[in-house]
């Protein structure tokens, strides 16, 4: 089979290598246009992209409707496979190719429909998570199903080691599902109920701190690395991008020294700050942020 990836992520990337490990025949990829991106709004090259740059593989980025039809019929492919790409792909353009379009999801769908799956699992306290391989369709996420794929979650587990974790589950998903549609095994149709993980703001990011140690624990895994778990103290910024669960009685956001510790209360607990990034500066352990923060002990974060 002639096969196209769409992506603008490297979580793409196992899956590419076990296509052109198999039979079928990798024919081009496609991307999303440069963004502006840094302080100096430059256009910029997403990761994807770059890695095709890196490897010497040309890469398509149509900026709009015309230019995807035009691609699509220059490539004729027999399946385009999404993953990761950031776009909902028009009825027309689905149409358009021979056997349709595939979307490797990294969720168990119905749930967690949409942009951020993983960090909405990670964030909600999910013990288990997967991938969904599907058709899609013009609803978001929302077509029949080829392939689901299982897997436990980790108690230490972050938004990037998970999708590394998913990004290699899923590529068996996905040859399981052209398997599928070369036998002309019809995918099962999802059910309408589910849940939504929308795109993560820097605003959704902030840290409430009347929540549980797990809860906040959850929250900060799941941020990283981006947007970043926040909170202010003294009110300035401060991303928290690893921390410890501490057991005993703490007032919620209250920050303490136990030790050579730095914890800050939660509801049921503390999170001991094992590394932040203050606004505006490098990588530090939370005692090495302390000691130049001029903070007083017993302040309030919020």
């Amino acid at each position: 089979m002639r096969i196209a990836i769409a992506s603008s992520s490297r979580v793409a990337l196992p899956t590419i290598e076990a296509i052109e490990n198999s039979e079928h025949e990798l024919i081009g990829f496609i991307t999303t246009p440069d963004a502006p991106a840094g302080r100096g709004r430059a256009l910029t090259p997403n990761e994807f992209a770059n890695w095709a740059s890196n490897t010497g593989r040309e890469i398509a980025k149509p900026i709009d409707f015309a230019e995807m039809t035009d691609l699509i019929s220059e490539l004729s492919p027999d399946l385009i496979i999404t993953i990761a790409y950031g776009k909902l792909i028009p009825e027309p353009l689905l149409l358009q190719v021979k056997n349709g379009w595939l979307n490797l999801h990294f969720s168990l769908l119905p749930k967690w429909r949409g942009a951020a799956p993983v960090q909405w699992a990670l964030k909600s306290g999910d013990n288990t998570t997967g991938v969904t391989v599907f058709q899609l369709d013009k609803g978001m996420d929302t077509g029949p199903i080829y392939a689901i794929r299982e897997l436990k979650i980790s108690e230490s587990a972050t938004t990037d080691s998970l999708l590394t974790e998913l990004s290699v589950l899923g590529s068996a998903a996905v040859l399981t599902a052209i398997d599928s549609i070369l036998s002309n095994i019809a995918p099962v149709k999802q059910i309408l109920a589910g849940s939504i993980a929308p795109k993560i703001s820097k605003i959704d990011a902030a840290i409430n701190w009347s929540s549980t140690c797990r809860e906040v624990d959850c929250h900060i895994r799941a941020m990283v690395s981006k947007p970043g778990a926040w909170t202010r103290v003294g009110g300035v910024r401060l991303v928290i991008n690893s921390a410890r669960i501490i057991n005993g009685e703490y007032r919620a956001g209250e920050l303490s020294k136990i030790g050579n510790a730095i914890v800050i209360g939660t509801s049921d607990g503390a999170m001991e700050l094992a590394e932040v990034t203050p606004e505006g500066k490098r990588v530090m352990s939370g005692a090495e942020w302390f000691r130049g923060a001029r903070i007083e002990i017993g302040s309030i974060c919020e």
